[in-house]
Formats: structure tokens, sequence, C-alpha cells
């Protein structure tokens, strides 16, 4: 930090940063009930449950040896605490606790649901033991997440599209259901990784909620702005890291959150847009892989588009070890952003975005994405395109648009998901994703025609209804199809509806 600020005042700045946001209020959020009543299915070979004694008081259990299955039979296991389903073979159990004893864990998600204990995983039985034993009665914990379903781009009309949630959640606690997801309250652990990596915000985190979040951020850092101690450094931490972090960092603010990784891009460049001068995301105890990798991609992502507009990228980073502050850039010293706190994800983090554009002073036009990013455009080919406009009623957030009475297939670049549901709906193969950012809002929210043709009229009254290329596809395909062996009938093709329905009626040769 520069000499210019005496401890003291930055002391102060920060205390009266704290005082301000404790004025703030969370929205509320539902809560998730597990009950418990000791009933343990212990799972193991035969030589394990051998081993097993009388469980503590209060436990009541019954075994399923492995040995029992058949080749090929698998142990399932569904729900979580309180409310589990096991199916081995021909064998079907309900419990409300689950003691594994093999050599490895059956469930092999990082995250396991509440209420499963794999032995392998504590020093000795024993632990493993005490642990199901403090696991009777009755428990809740917050609904970590809210789902909006209307603006999912999981998949439409069976076209598969965006997984991201899924790959990331390291519960395994979010499932398919073709063009939705669903969520489980019950094995969801709060990562909020899915909210990170959420393209539309379809799922955001519950407690606190993105608006609230950001509220949190900015009265921070606008607070501390106004004691006259320079830019703030912004800390995001978990309450198990945060006397570390206190201790490493301790002028800086600090932010304490259930994951780390439940903070998205928004939320980061948000903060460096009213003022922060670095945003520090602290990763000591090592959080599963696929929040990692997820976390890591979005980070990757949003540091491309500060090298774009020649800021630092080390003023958005993970720190996984303490030594990593010491190569880390902060931002340098721009107006803050006075815009307010908003919800809606895209909008948070375009007006976050556009504001430290205009504050640049060399920036790149378009800035290229690493694969897997949330923002982007496609690309079509419009040889193979025939504007049939199957993409445009599948793409989840109008990003694909059609051009009304004209042949025309539109695009709005800042509304695109990178889904590839586009991808997987085109017959013709003619849409390829591609991840990139336009820095100009009026450029990322202009619509631009991707492909156009002359419209085809119809051969009896002269009506346009479709496109050439449509027409002669159709044509082709048909060619030598039984119901159109007929040339007059063939013919009928280039007609419109109307038309046709006329030439069918006088055609002496037609089914009607």
């Amino acid at each position: 930090m520069s000499d210019t600020f005496s401890s003291a005042g930055r002391a102060t700045a920060q205390s009266a940063a704290y005082a301000a946001v404790q004025e703030l209020k969370n929205q509320p959020t539902s809560i998730v009930e597990y009950q418990s009543k000791g009933r343990v299915l212990v799972i193991g070979d035969t030589n394990a449950l051998a081993a097993i004694d009388n469980l503590p008081a209060g436990l009541s259990h019954e075994l399923l040896s492995v040995d029992s299955l058949k080749e090929g039979e698998k142990i399932e296991i569904e729900g979580a605490l309180g409310q589990f389903t096991v199916v081995a073979g021909k064998l079907q159990a309900k419990a409300d606790l689950l003691l594994d004893l093999s050599s490895s864990p059956i469930l092999s998600m990082a995250l396991k649901p509440p209420g499963y204990i794999a032995a392998s995983q504590h020093e000795n039985i024993d632990t493993a033991l005490d642990e199901l034993e403090s696991m009777v009665g009755t428990f809740s914990k917050p609904k970590y997440f809210n789902y909006d379903e209307s603006i999912c781009a999981h998949g439409r009309s069976g076209n598969k599209g965006c997984t991201r949630c899924l790959d990331a959640c390291p519960a395994e606690a979010i499932y398919s259901l073709t063009n939705l997801i669903e969520v489980d309250p019950y094995r969801c652990q709060g990562g909020g990784v899915c909210a990170t990596v959420c393209p539309s915000g379809a799922i955001t985190y519950a407690y606190p909620q993105p608006q609230d979040l950001l509220k949190h951020v900015r009265t921070l850092i606008l607070s501390y702005l106004n004691s006259d101690q320079g830019a703030p450094d912004i800390v995001f931490s978990t309450e198990d890291e945060a006397v570390r972090a206190r201790h490493a960092m301790p002028a800086a603010l600090l932010i304490t959150v259930e994951e780390v990784a439940s903070v998205g891009p928004e939320i980061w460049l948000s903060a460096l847009a009213w003022g922060a001068k670095n945003v520090w995301l602290i990763d000591l105890d090592e959080m599963p892989a696929s929040s990692l990798g997820a976390l890591q991609q979005n980070i990757e992502m949003t540091q491309a588009m500060l090298l774009a507009m020649a800021y630092p990228m080390q003023s958005i980073c993970l720190l996984s070890d303490w030594n990593e502050l010491l190569i880390t850039q902060s931002m340098p010293l721009i107006t803050p952003a006075k815009h307010a706190c908003v919800g809606q994800k895209r909008q948070a983090f375009y007006l976050a975005l556009d504001h430290l554009a205009e504050q640049a002073e060399n920036s790149e036009p378009v800035v290229d994405l690493p694969e897997g990013s949330i923002f982007g455009e496609v690309l079509v080919s419009t040889d193979a395109c025939t504007l049939c406009m199957s993409c445009v009623s599948a793409c989840p957030g109008n990003a694909l648009q059609d051009g009304g009475e004209l042949p025309q297939l539109g695009f709005v670049e800042a509304n695109c998901l990178q889904c590839d549901i586009c991808t997987s709906t085109c017959p013709e193969d003619a849409i390829k994703a591609s991840p990139r950012i336009l820095l100009d809002p009026k450029k990322r929210n202009q619509r631009r025609v991707l492909h156009e043709e002359a419209p085809f009229h119809c051969i009896s009254c002269g009506a346009a209804f479709a496109t050439t290329s449509g027409i002669e596809t159709i044509i082709s395909r048909l060619t030598g199809h039984a119901m159109f062996a007929d040339e007059r009938a063939l013919t009928r093709l280039k007609m419109c509806s109307d038309c046709r329905v006329k030439d069918m009626m006088v055609d002496p040769n037609s089914d009607l």
C-alpha cells in the first residue's frame, strides 16, 4: 500500500466502512429441514461388517453386505440425511444415515450428501461413529439457491444446451430434466459455483442474494473512499479462512461468504468500477476441483477483459498462497462509478464493464475470450443456412432474431449466452458459437444481420412466403418421394399455403 496514507487513517476508514454495512439487511431465504431418527444403514463387505459391534446409543442399524451382490449389480444411493434410499440388486432400503465401510467411498462426488459417512475418510471407525451419533435430531440450513426456469439455457425442445452448473457442482446436486434442471435442496451445500457459471442468471445465490451482496460491496467501498484514504482492497473469504485473511491483509476490507466460488464476475468488476483497487478471493483450504476449475475459468475470462482495457489483470485474482500477494498489481486511480446495484447478473456485469471501458486510456474493441466463456457471438455459414429460423425459436436469450416479414437472421451479441442450443438445434449444422466480448456497448446491443436472402414468391399469386434456398432444399429432398411423384404435386411446393390448397382442390390426382 502507498505510504501516503497513515495506518491509523486506514484503520479509521476501515472501521467506518464496516459500521456502514451493519445497517444493511439481507433478504431472507427459506429453510431446508432435515429430520433424522438415527436409522443407520451400514454398507461393507462381510469382514468389515463383522468388525462393527454395537453402534452408539440412539442409533439403530441394518447391514448391507456388498458380497451378496451379483456380478454387474451396483449400489445406487439417492437422497440425503433423514431420507436416504439405497437400491442394491433386488434389495431396497431406507435410512436416515449411511455408514460406508468400503475401502473407497461408493459416492465419488467431492461434497458427499449430509448424513453419508465414509469410514475411509476418517482417522478411525470411532470418529466415524461419533459423527453418526451427532446427526440424530432435527437440523436446518438456508436454501442456498433460487432458480428461474424461464431464463434457463439448459435445453429447448429436447436439444441440449448449457451444462455449466451440472459440470461444476461439487455435490452433484443438480440434475438434468432435458430442457430444464432441478436442484436438490437437501444435497446442495451452498458452494454457489452454479450461480457463478450460469450465463443467464437462472440460478442465483439466495443468501445473500446478488443485489444484497452488491449493496454490501458498494457500501464498503464508498464509505472507505469518503474517508480520503485512497482506494481499498476487497477480500472475499470463508469464515474458516477469515482469521488468516485478516492477519495477512489487515488493511483490506474483508467480506465473508459461505464459499468464495459463489462470488462471480459481476461482483468482481462492480467492485473495481466502484473504486476498489484489488479484488482477492482466498482459497487456502482448497475448494473442490470442479468448483476451482469453474472459478478459474471465469477469472481467466475476466482477466482477459481487464488486459484488453490496459488494466492489470492481477487486480482480480485467486490466492492460495500468501506469497502470491507479492506479484499482484493494483488498479490505477479511476473515477468511481455511480450506478446503483442491480440484481440481474448480466446487467450488473455490463454496467461495471462499460464504466471501466469508459475510464480506460487504451482498450481493444474486441476481446477474444477462453472457451467456455458466457459471452460471445455466433458464426453462421451462409452457404448452409436456409433461414428456417429453428435457431430463433430455440434461443433462450433472444440473441437470435428473425426479420419479421423479411427472410433475415438477426443477432444481438449482448444477449448471447454461448449456450450452444442454436448449434444443436440447427438442422443444417450452419451455426457455431465463438466466445468474445465487444467493449463498445452500442455495438454489443446493436442488432446486426447474420444472413438474409431475397424472398421466394408464390408462382401462382406472387406473394412472398419463403426463401429461395429453403424452397430449393425442400424440393431436392422431396423429389422422388411417393407423395410427390406427380410433377404437379412437386410444383405446388412453389406456391404459398393458400394457393397450394386451391390447386389441390382442382387437381384430379390429389387425395383431397
